[in-house]
């Protein structure tokens, strides 16, 4: 894909190249419009720039097109404190502790299981393997500023490589890859699970924890905009934080995943039901009533996050 002519800027100086693009995993074929995103008119706290979301006829995946490409994709990531600002690092931690020992269990492993979390951010997850006692985790990141805070906070080492280098060096290598909300921030999601898939010893665990789009929360936003005559949605945040790119569901990570050799085992369907606010009246009541929507998505199985067990079953793609 070739990086388009046209550019744009949001409020903040970051700048995107607008680049046309097509469903990663089906290739060029037809596509639905669902709307707008981001910008002044798109977005209620006039977020980003104006996006064109669109969903792929074939396996339902959602991105946008034209593509917002980063011009210094470092400056988007490049505060941890910001990026993670509402993030609770002492409750991440307790939580993907737990996760390690379901990775573990997984895999049929003890301690000295390879792990090899993909977009480490932090360091959280790779934290709570050393505090269980794991020294075979390997943490990947790209931002300069992650790896830092990493190294200060928690005197990890992370590795500054794409995972399609890592494959190259340690292929079949691992019992564990974790892409712990990962998949929906990055440009090429097939190139990411083919490498996955390599580094996996035949057998291996993939484990994968991202947004479910559509959901309940943006199919009735979405629904009620159309009634408003109003084009904007409510899916994705391709160009301001936390930058998802990807809108995957149950078909379009099942038919990724399988062009791979990973075969999905199990999916969870659950998400914090809490919306943030501001301070206005209007914006407390829209979210009260995102919450109250999330809270019947959880108990219907609609809600806006997936937590998938996969595992390698046969030749990496």
């Amino acid at each position: 894909m070739e990086t388009g002519l046209r550019t744009a800027s949001d409020s903040q100086g970051n700048e995107f190249d607008l680049v046309p693009w097509q469903c990663p995993t089906c290739g060029p074929g037809p596509v639905k419009v669902l709307g707008l995103r981001g910008g002044p008119s798109h977005h209620r706290y006039r977020l980003g720039i104006e996006s064109r979301i669109v969903q792929c006829r074939g396996c339902q995946l959602i991105f946008p097109d034209p593509f917002p490409v980063p011009k210094s994709p470092q400056a988007l990531y490049g505060d941890p404190a910001n990026y993670f600002e509402a993030h609770d690092l002492d409750g991440k931690i307790r939580n993907y502790r737990e996760l390690i020992r379901s990775a573990l269990a997984k895999a049929g492993k003890g301690t000295d299981a390879a792990i090899l979390d993909v977009g480490s951010g932090r360091g959280d997850l790779l934290r709570a393997a050393q505090l269980e006692g794991v020294p075979g985790a390997v943490g990947l990141e790209f931002s300069e500023a992650m790896i830092d805070f990493a190294a200060r906070n928690f005197g990890l080492t992370v590795l500054n490589q794409s995972i399609e280098e890592h494959a190259g060096q340690k292929p079949g290598f691992y019992d564990v890859v974790i892409l712990n909300a990962v998949l929906e921030h990055v440009y090429d999601p097939g190139s990411m699970i083919a490498a996955a898939s390599k580094l996996l010893k035949p057998g291996g665990v993939l484990y994968l924890d991202l947004p479910q789009e559509p959901n309940l929360l943006t199919r009735l936003g979405n629904a009620l905009n159309r009634l408003r005559r109003c084009r904007s949605v409510l899916n994705l945040s391709p160009s301001w934080p936390p930058f998802h790119v990807y809108g995957f569901n149950r078909k379009s990570l099942s038919t990724l995943l399988e062009k791979h050799g990973v075969g999905i085992e199990s999916i969870r369907i659950y998400a914090n039901a809490r919306v943030p606010s501001r301070f206005s009246r209007k914006d407390r009541a829209i979210a009260f009533v995102g919450t109250q929507i999330m809270r019947l998505a959880n108990l219907t199985g609609t809600a806006g996050n997936m937590f998938v067990w996969a595992r390698r079953t046969g030749a990496s793609g």
